[in-house]
């Protein structure tokens, strides 16, 4: 029996990872994103819930491989472009709605610490700061405006608070002998081995390529990112901090080693991503989310604060665009950046196991992601259809 328990898990993690985006289509207006329903669908038949399934040791594992390869999709989407003159302004607008929207989050942090809604006000901060840009993107793509300049500043306001937001957050959630002794190690280490992966790349892919066309369209290619992601990973585990910065580095990585040259290898990739690894990760963590100790009532009177919260300072950091673009544009940013979604959700359990967050936080946290997800895009594809000028800004 305990041979076949393995294969009784798989078989429901995956049927739930077949089945939900078939709901999720079938119900097009409610634009739920299949994550959201996957866990749900984890919560319902995890611990929390009818508690069909149990967490092995091997669970935690290919868990923890799979919030690895998560952080390494998300710096994959990451597309760093020469800097142009063009761009200059874009790029300043962006650092300024990144330094507002975290001087606002910690505002609301200290806020939230003052009425007693949070322990942790520096960890909230981050919450507020980030955004999710795994969700951006598509959304920019749908609206006909990635390659805008209001969807080019969007992708790089998004892009700056990924950046940030992961580094603070490997800071954060360092075990506190780590801290102690050398807090910022595991991520110079981390962010070394990146650049000495890079520049080697820069040099060795050229004439790689030359020898070899299959580096474009086949496995040479998915190994070789494959491995990236691992010696990022590993380096980040070896030095004792969490593999979000090991994967997100490792992305960035291959992002930017690949450009625009390699989409057949870029699109391997997230196929075993999204076909294998996220759904994994995301019902997994609603079977591992243990919500008999959550306080639903906190829970609840809490949400509606951090939701305000949620809006207000991303909406706020958005008036940076004012100079460039029109109101409805900036307020339509400032609904966009507040989407919020795989970081919050990786951090958020990772802190809730490291103790550094109570279920009840971690619990408010969780369900403030997963209500920005929805709304978000939502507000921000109305207020983009209202404005005749949004695909031609």
């Amino acid at each position: 029996m305990t041979d076949k328990a393995p294969l009784f898990s798989l078989l429901f993690i995956y049927l739930i990872a077949f089945i939900t985006p078939i709901v999720a289509s079938l119900v097009p207006i409610l634009r739920i994103p299949t994550a959201v329903l996957e866990i749900f669908c984890g919560i319902l038949i995890g611990k929390s819930g009818l508690q069909i399934i149990s967490q092995p040791d091997w669970m935690h594992a290919i868990t923890q491989i799979s919030l690895l390869y998560l952080m390494f999709l998300a710096g994959l989407e990451i597309r760093l472009t020469k800097g142009r003159s063009s761009q200059r302004s874009l790029w300043l607008i962006s650092l300024i709605s990144f330094i507002t929207v975290f001087a606002l989050s910690l505002v609301a942090s200290h806020l939230l610490l003052f009425m007693h809604k949070t322990t942790q006000p520096m960890f909230t901060t981050i919450i507020l700061s980030t955004t999710s840009l795994g969700v951006i993107i598509p959304v920019l793509r749908e609206q006909q405006l990635i390659d805008q300049p209001l969807g080019q500043t969007l992708l790089m306001s998004a892009l700056l608070a990924d950046l940030v937001t992961v580094a603070l957050s490997s800071f954060i959630l360092q075990s506190p002998q780590v801290r102690q002794e050398n807090p910022f190690v595991p991520i110079i280490a981390v962010t070394f081995l990146g650049t000495v992966i890079y520049l080697l790349g820069r040099f060795v892919l050229p004439s790689l390529a030359k020898r070899t066309q299959s580096l474009r369209s086949s496995e040479i290619g998915v190994r070789g990112a494959l491995a990236i992601m691992a010696m990022c990973g590993a380096t980040a585990i070896f030095f004792h901090a969490e593999v979000i910065l090991g994967g997100f580095i490792g992305g960035l990585v291959c992002s930017s080693l690949a450009g625009s040259k390699h989409p057949m290898v870029r699109e391997k990739l997230e196929t075993i991503g999204y076909g294998y690894f996220l759904p994994f990760f995301f019902i997994t963590v609603g079977i591992q989310l243990d919500m008999t100790h959550v306080s639903f009532g906190d829970v609840l009177s809490n949400l509606p604060l951090y939701l305000f919260f949620a809006i207000l300072v991303k909406v706020g950091s958005a008036l940076a665009f004012k100079p460039v673009f029109s109101w409805r544009d900036t307020m339509a940013s400032g609904a966009l950046l507040s989407t919020r979604f795989t970081l919050v959700l990786a951090v958020t359990m990772i802190a809730q196991q490291m103790r550094i967050i109570s279920s009840t936080e971690a619990g408010t946290f969780m369900a403030m992601a997963m209500i920005t997800v929805l709304i978000g895009p939502l507000m921000f594809t109305f207020i983009a259809k209202k404005n005749p000028r949004a695909k031609n800004t």
